[in-house]
């Protein structure tokens, strides 16, 4: 992922009444709903900060105090660092900018903490508010060479209190060789608050996009 041609092809075109949304704060409805549970947010004027190492980078451990994941098995079990860059949009109650298949159009959807367990579950920590919901949790299993596919859901929660929306996020991602990054791929549904109604018909909203990731560890 490029942060750095993210936001000029965000502010251009179309996109500019839509990403002045985005950066009043992607967590509010129009009828004022927090939308906080893994949806995004950023601060006016300003990307979200990255304070640890890039998934683009691949900065080396080995002999300089880290640990040596290129001598153990690649597993996604750990601590990681994640970036989810949505790629594909539709229209809904959360005013994402809209994004139809196919490049270049891309934005930062969130940024998290992601535990993946050995027990085959998930935690994440979205950088958002608490108030709103940033703690999500999920179920995943490996799919084969390296690779897992993660079923997440989490609740959004309104000014008041009260639950103004479900999501889930479906993921496909694998871990690099070396076990030090993975990438892969995110959809995330938004349903009505009524957890009967959560992965029937058509959901209110859907975005879709990459995951990349660094493992956060001890040294």
């Amino acid at each position: 992922m490029n942060r750095t041609n993210i936001w000029p092809a965000l502010w251009g075109g179309r996109f500019t009444t839509v990403v002045a949304l985005v950066a009043a704060g992607l967590l509010f409805t129009a009828a004022g709903a927090k939308a906080g549970g893994c949806a995004p947010s950023y601060k006016a004027g300003a990307a979200p900060s990255i304070p640890f190492v890039s998934p683009q980078e691949d900065a080396a451990a080995k002999g300089k105090g880290g640990a040596d994941w290129s001598s153990k098995p690649a597993t996604i079990v750990g601590l990681w660092h994640v970036i989810y860059t949505a790629t594909f949009s539709t229209s809904g109650p959360l005013p994402f900018p809209v994004i139809p298949p196919g490049p270049p159009n891309s934005f930062q959807f969130v940024e998290s903490l992601k535990t993946w367990h050995a027990d085959g579950t998930e935690w994440e920590n979205a950088f958002l508010p608490p108030a709103g919901g940033n703690f999500c949790y999920g179920v995943w299993e490996e799919s084969g060479h390296g690779s897992v596919k993660l079923h997440h859901i989490g609740l959004m929660f309104a000014a008041d209190g009260s639950l103004s929306f479900i999501f889930t996020d479906d993921e496909e991602n694998t871990v690099a060789n070396n076990g030090k990054s993975y990438s892969g791929s995110f959809v995330f549904r938004l349903w009505p608050p009524v957890f009967s109604e959560v992965g029937t018909g058509k959901p209110l909203q859907e975005v879709k996009g990459t995951t990349a990731a660094t493992r956060i560890t001890v040294d």
